[in-house]
């Protein structure tokens, strides 16, 4: 047992883009489990208007109703809600710190990504944002964004003000063109990753996100990626 934890997936169905069903989450879930995960946190788009605004109270319940779902189907996993924010202008407005997915929403932690072509400077007033109320962000698959393909240095950048980044196993397994595969290894051999997430959503991403798993090891050994899929996401698991 392994006792891995994936920190950023789409396994909640019909929330987003991710599953949409029941089966597709189960299925997921079962492959996962048998390459040593055995908890999960949920992490739906959030503050994304593509999927409508999905709160972390939905997500919360969400939750609830599909850990019984999968102890009804035998699946010996943990699951707690988390999200994907979306940097956004409009995040700069918002009164309400409930609306913000933290891990587990118990945490000082936030997952969030931003998918401009350029790193706009209201990105930066998000992360003052979101510093600036006590919390951590941790970038999502940097080595996928355009800003950062096109500007490698600036996940440096981020990293002197404290922000942590999320790799995805995809590109590591080669869900991704070449230049993107090379990137995420590049970041990860630099020791950038403070974790490495799945961002599966739904069952044909499975065998891109478990190859990648197994190039993470070939590429910096079992150990470190035991600290980026167990030690380091223990942190959020409070």
């Amino acid at each position: 047992m392994m006792n891995r934890i994936d920190v950023h997936n789409h396994f909640l169905p019909g929330m987003d883009d991710g599953c949409v069903g029941l089966d597709d989450s189960f299925a997921c879930i079962q492959a996962m489990v048998q390459h040593g995960y055995d908890r999960f946190f949920l992490t739906p788009h959030t503050g994304c208007t593509e999927y409508g605004d999905v709160t972390p109270q939905q997500t919360r319940r969400a939750v609830e109703v599909f850990q019984r779902e999968m102890d009804r189907r035998g699946v010996a996993a943990q699951f707690r809600p988390g999200g994907e924010l979306r940097l956004s202008p409009q995040l700069l407005r918002w009164d309400d710190m409930d609306r913000i997915p933290t891990y587990g929403l118990n945490t000082a932690y936030c997952l969030a990504d931003s998918w401009e072509p350029d790193w706009p400077h209201w990105a930066d007033e998000a992360i003052d944002f979101l510093q600036g109320r006590g919390l951590t962000v941790i970038l999502a698959h940097p080595e996928r964004m355009d800003a950062i393909r096109a500007n490698p240095a600036l996940i440096e950048t981020l990293a002197d003000r404290g922000v942590l980044f999320q790799g995805n196993l995809g590109p590591l397994g080669g869900s991704e063109p070449e230049p993107i595969r090379a990137l995420a290894e590049q970041f990860l051999t630099r020791g950038l990753y403070f974790m490495l997430g799945s961002d599966c959503h739904r069952p044909d991403h499975l065998p891109t996100r478990l190859a990648g798993l197994e190039r993470a090891v070939e590429l910096v050994g079992r150990t470190q990626v035991c600290t980026l899929t167990q030690t380091n996401p223990a942190k959020l698991w409070v």
